[in-house]
């Protein structure tokens, strides 16, 4: 009985989901076919754990796009905050004016243009901000109607320290990760050898169970050429 076949013509998922099925009919045999069948199994098991990680890479896509979105939003938000204090800077009310100089001095202390920082020192800083706008300077930005601008700024940065914290954690799982591709090859190898040697194996031996696991392999060969 011939089992072996081109496994290149496969793609990355039909490749697995023959493996597993393989293994599926493998398994029960147990320790005795150990031999032959544990470089099989570990070459699967290491598919197995890189095609989740291609999924997670899928993940870590969304989660980057996402967060330059929230980046984006507190960005936005930011520059209302400094474009509406500069404007009550000319208001004909004097009380009005002398708020906003005292909101433009907390805003120049962690600067102007904070929102060109790195995310993490961007975050920081705005975190100091937040702090000085929504305790000491609260009723100054009450007179100048920037409360609720104030709250979505706070309210943007939270949400962005979420998603930022999911990348983080996310990037250290992945740093382990190899490529599909640089595992594929050994799991086609494992296989092919696998199936080389089994014939000769059940002839050798006479392993009665193997002998009626041999005709299932070879009709799942045919369902997958």
């Amino acid at each position: 009985m011939i089992l072996t076949f081109n496994l290149s013509g496969l793609t990355n998922a039909e490749l697995l989901s023959f493996a597993q099925s393989l293994d599926a009919l493998l398994a029960p045999l147990g320790e005795t076919i150990s031999v032959i069948y544990d470089p099989f199994k570990h070459a699967l098991v290491v598919c197995v754990e890189t095609s989740a990680s291609a999924i997670a890479k899928q993940v870590a896509q969304q989660q980057t796009e996402a967060l330059g979105a929230a980046d984006l939003k507190r960005d936005n938000l930011f520059r209302g905050v400094k474009y509406i204090t500069q404007a009550y800077l000319l208001h004909p009310d004097a009380e009005k004016q002398e708020a906003a100089v005292e909101v433009e001095k907390v805003i120049a202390k962690v600067g102007w243009h904070l929102n060109r920082e790195g995310y993490d020192e961007q975050s920081a800083l705005m975190k100091t901000l937040l702090k000085e706008l929504s305790g000491k300077q609260a009723a100054r930005v009450a007179l100048l109607g920037m409360t609720e601008y104030v709250d979505l700024l706070s309210t943007s940065q939270t949400e962005f320290d979420v998603l930022r914290q999911e990348q983080l954690d996310h990037n250290t799982e992945m740093e382990q990760i190899s490529s599909m591709t640089a595992v594929r090859g050994d799991l086609e190898q494992a296989i092919k050898d696998l199936l080389e040697i089994l014939p000769g194996y059940y002839r050798m031996t006479n392993n009665e169970t193997l002998g009626a696991v041999l005709p299932k392999i070879k009709e799942l060969i045919d369902r997958t050429v």
